[in-house]
């Protein structure tokens, strides 16, 4: 898990990671969800869910259904084995989960069935510390701790291509192209790595002295988005790896940065509370706003539809904002 210093004591409900997908049913769907207890039916509506990991060894999973006034009419859970969960990344067609849990272990889950894969990895010893899909869901990337990104395939979880960015740092955020021809990495010493997906070569890499904690790229790969500890945002431009922008973004340290799917927004999260929404266009803040259920924040992300905004942290855990227009936020 990130490396954050706090010696308060600790909450018994802590979630610190989250991550949206869309199950898009037919009326004929052979793969009806009735039979899986806590799963909403097939109606041939697309259902928006939820899905988290925080300091028990599950993984829930949270559906809002868009024909009942219930925002969160449907829950269930999957139990996983070790530790618990802090990093999550969902495939392309919303049907497999990556999950990284706090003793290292990467994990695939199918979001119907449950575990696919316990334990995926050419290593004695699991050393994993991020993970990510690229828009092919046959194939998962896991960041380690050595510095080496490591590319999955999802069916049998044998290795395919190890990357080296040459720094023996903790990678803290992954980000892949939709192609797979750009592998994007920052670590605990604030390097931002960029790798040729196809040959393995170090295209860029450049240090911002502070930890670079979640990496992400917008849906046209115009630029990059890393959250940083030194309280600002990195704009990074893609596919050249240089320095944009940097954006003043908190007064705490950054810890999550996600782009909205349509590519007019992103939103950033800070450890104190503090919540940014920004426009693509002028790179400045229309929307700044306290998270207040929770104590401390670990991550944001937004949904596949670009009108809600979920946020995880210390305290009630997941929290969901919806989007009223440039100015307004609702929380469910």
């Amino acid at each position: 898990m990130e490396q954050t210093k706090n010696n308060d004591k600790q909450p018994e409900n802590r979630v610190w990671c989250c991550a949206w997908g869309l199950l898009k049913r037919q009326p004929n769907d052979n793969c009806s969800a009735k039979n899986v207890e806590g799963l909403p039916q097939g109606n041939g509506k697309p259902k928006e869910f939820i899905i988290t990991g925080g300091n028990k060894p599950q993984l829930k999973i949270v559906h809002i259904s868009p024909t009942e006034g219930n925002a969160f009419p449907h829950e269930c859970s999957h139990q996983l084995p070790g530790m618990g969960i802090h990093n999550v990344a969902l495939s392309s067609d919303n049907n497999c989960i990556s999950a990284v849990s706090m003793d290292g272990n990467l994990m695939l889950v199918n979001v119907m069935g449950g575990i696919r894969l316990p334990r995926v990895t050419h290593c004695h010893v699991s050393n994993i510390w991020s993970t990510a899909f690229s828009r092919n869901p046959d194939c998962v990337y896991a960041g380690s701790g050595s510095g080496h990104i490591f590319k999955y395939d999802t069916t049998l979880g044998k290795l395919q291509y190890s990357y080296d960015t040459d720094r023996c740092e903790n990678i803290l955020g992954l980000a892949i192209s939709g192609d797979q021809r750009l592998v994007g990495a920052t670590d605990y010493e604030g390097n931002f790595t960029l790798i040729d997906g196809c040959t393995g070569k170090v295209l860029r890499r450049r240090n911002y002295t502070k930890p670079l904690r979640r990496l992400v790229y917008d849906q046209l790969m115009r630029y990059a988005l890393a959250a940083c500890d030194d309280k600002t945002i990195k704009l990074i431009d893609l596919p050249s790896g240089r320095l944009r922008e940097t954006l003043p973004a908190h007064d705490a340290i950054v810890m999550s940065v996600d782009v909205s799917q349509d590519g007019l927004r992103f939103v950033s999260g800070a450890f104190d509370g503090s919540i940014k929404v920004w426009d693509v266009r002028t790179t400045k803040s229309a929307l700044c706003f306290q998270c207040n259920h929770n104590k401390n924040l670990w991550d944001v992300a937004f949904n596949k539809l670009s009108n809600k905004i979920s946020v995880v942290g210390d305290g009630k855990g997941l929290g969901v904002y919806y989007c009223l227009g440039n100015r307004e936020m609702m929380l469910v």
